[in-house]
């Protein structure tokens, strides 16, 4: 059993905060406001991303925060899905999935008429996997691409939510080179 300490502790608790506030914003039955949705469901699916990945990096938070800082090469959404991709956290249906909800938030972000029943978004909310794949079953033919959305969304989170104790587990050591070679300290 593996006990989550120091930093790691912080982090898990600031999460756990942060995933409570998430579904009450998201997953409120009286949220009409569909930009709301789309932009809060990408923001919280990034910072997810974002812990993820310090949590398989070395344990060395200065070092991390250059890396997934704002400003930095890991601190855009689309910089962190593929990383994470590329490290093997996640799989082609997830990041594909990740990368279309960040077309949509863009849209909603950068288009005042972006609405789900609209397209090109309509189109990319059917179009989500993950949950399919996650769930083992198709929507329901009633269901509205914001519903897709929105469970497609939760599904992502809810995998996410459990890659982070595995990028934990899998986190990276620092070597030690002092003695006679690259080896990794324990």
């Amino acid at each position: 059993m593996t006990v989550i300490v120091g930093k790691d502790l912080e982090r898990y608790w600031q999460h756990h905060d942060a995933l409570q506030a998430f579904h009450r914003l998201f997953n409120e039955r009286e949220t009409v406001d569909e930009r709301a949705i789309a932009i809060v469901g990408a923001t919280f699916l990034d910072n997810v991303l974002e812990h993820m990945l310090v949590n398989f990096m070395v344990e060395d938070e200065k070092e991390a925060r250059r890396l997934v800082g704002v400003d930095c090469p890991l601190g855009t959404f689309s910089s962190r899905v593929t990383t994470a991709y590329c490290l093997g956290l996640v799989c082609k249906t997830v990041r594909d999935d990740l990368r279309t909800v960040g077309k949509i938030r863009n849209k909603f972000a950068h288009q005042l008429e972006a609405a789900f029943d609209l397209e090109p978004v309509r189109g990319w909310c059917l179009s989500l996997k993950w949950h399919e794949f996650s769930m083992m079953m198709k929507a329901p033919a009633d269901a509205t691409p914001r519903d897709v959305f929105k469970v497609g969304v939760n599904q992502l989170i809810a995998h996410l939510n459990g890659m982070l104790g595995v990028a934990r587990l899998e986190r990276r050591r620092i070597r030690d080179e002092d003695n006679g070679g690259p080896t990794l300290l324990r």
